[in-house]
């Protein structure tokens, strides 16, 4: 009588045991990747919108029958108005530079073309909301500090990351 081996059901057996370790393999490198990605996640500041100063609310200027005595300073600040368009994307300004006289009147309007942004300016107390792409906001501020002020994102390490400009004030 002929012994026959059975060639198929060795390779079975060695199937089965290659995925059972494949499987185990598979499950701890993503335990091990998985932890080591919490650990860094836990390591990392978490921005957080309480973090922020607020921005004061700015009452709206009525102009009334009492104004027209405001005189010729009240005229001239009126009309130094300064207006800038600035965008925000990963990780820069549209604008690098912004520069007006001491005492003008500074708007900034902000819309964030890429990612989560704001617009702080150090210095002052302004800065626009925290905006998401396609979003936008704007802030209104006297500039009545001359020198020259960073202006910046304060979102996560983007400050860091180089999103920074220069407000100067002659």
């Amino acid at each position: 009588m002929k012994h026959i081996h059975s060639n198929r059901g060795n390779s079975i057996i060695f199937m089965l045991i290659v995925l059972a370790v494949l499987i185990g393999g598979g499950i701890l490198y993503y335990k091990g990747v998985k932890s080591q990605k919490d650990a860094l996640e836990a390591s990392l500041p978490i921005p957080s919108f309480n973090d922020i100063p607020p921005v004061p609310e700015q009452a709206p200027v009525e102009i009334g029958a009492e104004d027209e005595m405001i005189g010729d300073e009240g005229v001239m600040e009126a009309a130094s108005l300064k207006e800038f368009n600035v965008e925000g994307k990963n990780f820069e300004f549209s604008v690098k530079e912004i520069r007006v006289k001491k005492g003008d009147f500074v708007r900034v309007n902000f819309t964030s073309t890429n990612g989560m942004h704001d617009w702080r300016v150090s210095g002052y107390d302004a800065g626009t909301a925290i905006v998401n792409t396609g979003e936008s906001s704007f802030v209104d501020f006297k500039a009545d500090k001359a020198g020259m002020f960073e202006f910046y994102c304060s979102v996560g390490e983007h400050r860091q990351m180089g999103m920074v400009g220069k407000l100067i004030v002659e």
